[in-house]
């Protein structure tokens, strides 16, 4: 939410059509509720995408929201 305000005090409404990423660890065990937060648009991933059933929770949890 801080992101978001600070890019409409700089941006106004091109801010609405910027994505915001989370760029943190991300895992299977925790990309539902990372994703699920407001003003996070999705993730970059990292360590996990190299393990092909790693990136797949990842990508399971964000169909599934």
């Amino acid at each position: 939410a801080h992101i978001r305000a600070v890019l409409t005090g700089l941006l106004k409404s091109q801010a609405e059509r910027m994505r915001i990423l989370y760029g943190g660890s991300v895992k299977p065990a925790n990309a539902r509720e990372l994703l699920g937060v407001p003003n996070v648009d999705g993730a970059l991933v990292g360590g996990a995408s190299l393990k092909a059933a790693d990136f797949l929770g990842i990508a399971d949890a964000c169909f599934s929201l």
